[in-house]
């Protein structure tokens, strides 16, 4: 993410991260997103953005809650967990 987007004041950042289903059809989804790439993810895009106020919704499944909520709380303020 660093290499590729410009730092500017960014707002909001919206992720479908794989999740490791393996459903037939389904493209890029081989392995889960591992907790050390979430907060990879999670503490780059806030290096990245000069905006005051930002957002991180994040797609994922229960399985993945856990590491969701872990990863977003080392940088961010509120964390609200939305799963399916």
């Amino acid at each position: 993410m660093l290499q590729t987007l410009p730092r500017k004041d960014y707002s909001l950042l919206i992720a479908d991260i794989p999740y490791g289903f393996r459903l037939a059809g389904s493209i890029n989804d081989e392995e889960p997103f591992k907790y050390n790439q979430l907060e990879k993810m999670v503490k780059d895009f806030a290096n990245l953005t000069m905006a005051p106020l930002w957002r991180i919704v994040v797609f994922h499944s229960r399985d993945q809650t856990y590491s969701v909520s872990k990863a977003l709380k080392t940088t961010c303020h509120a964390v609200e967990g939305l799963t399916w």
